[in-house]
């Protein structure tokens, strides 16, 4: 198996993208982001901000949050947006105004608000005209935002930024209905929709060719078993205690108070709803393997108690900081960098062909984490926020020590013997 092996271990990679604290076990890799960069995901700017009912919320409740982004990351200008709820109140949608400009998507968002929200919505696209005019502009969106995010000249301008946030914004958006939110029932409607899943796969596939392209895997080949084992090991030795980044070190050293609110803020899209995802996979014939990743999420749930839960503790961190708590109220914070990590974790956990690439991304994020999570505990301590304020980090920490090596030994080396 081992030759089946080799997403994994590219997966642990040094050089793997993270979007820590806001994805559990993605392993994303992006070639052109160091490791300075990748500490900036929660940090970049957004373009223009959509309506939303929460506009006001955010804004009375976290007016100096605009202040934590230029203090965090002083080399971007961000400004925070409203949350996109998944479902509006229709009762405010009264027409579709023009695009405007080519990076702003929010016309395409507002058609796909729609189709999520209708009732029975493969049946209705077969007969409603309002429909299916909605699902025609949103099919142009997104034809138009694959070919410049992924074409081979795509760069970090403007156009290609606002292509990849659509882009990801929408297929969360789909993929977050395989989560229960303990909300109304009837915003599942969709859930087993077939447009929707079409919908998503015509942007997962040109993404993950676009991704799949960083890789060099025939370069793995070749490597015997006792080889790639080996490699592993040291590649987990190194990513426990990388060198620090520019940027980490600015968190570790300058961030001010604003700049760590906003942070939480951000990590809190993922932090709320910790290792969700992760539960999706322990499923199946009993093995040491299975058991191995059980552990780690018996752990991250506070082996049932909800007190004990990592996100009963993120969301202390948060009320310590006057943030609001509610799952997904920062979404329209979130850079597509992030986006890209869940919804990468999303496609590993819901696919049970990509088992050992998840295997491997959660070998990386749980080796790595102690060493990103220091910085973030520095800072808070740092500016003087009580324990409650930063325990988080600090459980994180201690835990994920263990939890690297386990997935090294316990899982990922097993794996590759297989």
């Amino acid at each position: 198996m081992h030759s089946r092996a080799l997403h994994s271990r590219q997966i642990i990679s040094g050089t793997s993208y993270s979007a820590r604290p806001l994805c559990k076990a993605s392993g994303r890799r992006l070639s052109n982001f160091s490791h300075a960069q990748r500490d900036l995901l929660f940090c970049h700017e957004h373009g223009q901000s959509i309506s939303s009912r929460k506009t006001v919320t955010l804004a009375s409740q976290n007016a100096n949050i605009k202040a934590a982004a230029v203090t965090a990351a002083p080399s971007f200008e961000l400004v925070p947006k409203p949350v996109t709820s998944v479902l509006h109140n229709f009762a405010r949608f009264q027409g579709l105004p023009s695009i405007g400009t080519s990076t702003d998507f929010s016309e395409a968002e507002r058609c796909f608000t729609r189709l999520l929200g209708a009732e029975d919505l493969d049946a209705q696209l077969r007969s409603d005209a309002d429909l299916q005019q909605a699902a025609h502009v949103l099919e142009e969106a997104v034809a138009v935002a694959t070919g410049r995010a992924f074409s081979n000249a795509a760069g970090g301008d403007a156009e290609a930024e606002a292509a990849h946030l659509f882009l990801q914004r929408t297929l969360y958006r789909i993929n977050r209905l395989v989560l229960f939110w303990y909300d109304d029932l009837r915003n599942y409607n969709n859930e087993r929709s077939i447009y929707l899943a079409q919908l998503r796969h015509s942007i997962e596939q040109p993404w993950q060719q676009w991704e799949t392209a960083h890789f060099d895997v025939d370069a793995y080949k070749s490597k015997s078993v006792k080889e790639l084992q080996d490699m592993v090991r040291q590649q987990a030795a190194h990513d426990v205690d990388p060198p620090l980044g520019q940027t980490a070190s600015y968190i570790k050293n300058e961030m001010t108070t604003e700049g760590y609110r906003h942070l939480l803020a951000v990590g809190s899209v993922d932090g709320l709803v910790e290792a969700s995802r992760q539960s999706r996979v322990c499923g199946g014939a009993a093995n040491e393997i299975m058991c191995a990743i059980f552990r780690v999420l018996m752990e991250e749930y506070g082996t049932g108690r909800f007190n004990k839960k990592h996100s009963t503790f993120f969301a202390t961190m948060m009320r310590e900081l006057d943030l609001n708590v509610e799952p997904e109220f920062y979404f329209d914070l979130v850079p597509w960098q992030s986006l890209a990590s869940m919804n990468h974790n999303f496609l590993l956990t819901e696919r049970r062909r990509h088992y050992l690439r998840y295997a491997g991304g959660l070998t990386f994020f749980e080796v790595n984490g102690p060493s990103v999570y220091r910085s973030y505990l520095a800072a808070a301590q740092r500016v003087g926020l009580s324990d409650s304020a930063s325990g988080y980090w600090e459980l994180h920490i201690k835990e994920d020590e263990r939890h690297g090596r386990q997935m090294v030994e316990d899982v990922a080396v097993p794996l590759i013997d297989q």
